[in-house]
């Protein structure tokens, strides 16, 4: 019937308000705890993990859209993570934020070399922070 028919197609076409989820990785309980208050007040969802092996078991069950990770963890830190995903298609595109207390050009340039798209230093503002989340969510 017609009817159905259309009520079928308008469905269809609803604008489903798709949340992003952020995945925040940082060995600092407190840390990783600030970082994760900060994405969910923008109106993340957010999943926490402790280093990349915690954070790869907790990709299996939901993909991130966006990734906040430290760059000196145990078992593996942020640089082996980010080249974990990188080498993998279902998750090379993720944008990473790198955020450590890790300033020079070489940790910079291991890190570009690994596949971060952004590299903070702490202390960081939050509102580049959210600058820099809004500007990589765009072009994702």
């Amino acid at each position: 019937d017609i009817a159905e028919l259309i009520r079928e197609q308008q469905v269809d076409n609803l604008p489903v308000e798709e949340t992003i989820h952020a995945l925040v990785i940082d060995d600092s309980l407190s840390a990783r705890r600030a970082l994760a208050e900060f994405v969910k007040d923008m109106g993340y969802d957010v999943s926490q993990a402790k280093d990349g092996i915690e954070a790869l078991e907790v990709m299996e069950e939901k993909t991130p859209d966006i990734i906040l990770v430290d760059l000196e963890m145990p078992r593996m830190n942020g640089l082996e993570f980010t080249q974990h995903i990188r080498s993998k298609a279902s998750t090379q595109d993720i944008p990473v934020i790198m955020i450590t207390s890790r300033s020079t050009a070489k940790h910079r340039e291991m890190a570009d070399h690994a596949g971060v798209n952004i590299y903070m230093t702490k202390p960081f503002s939050e509102d580049d922070l959210l600058e820099q989340i809004q500007s990589l969510l765009l072009i994702a």
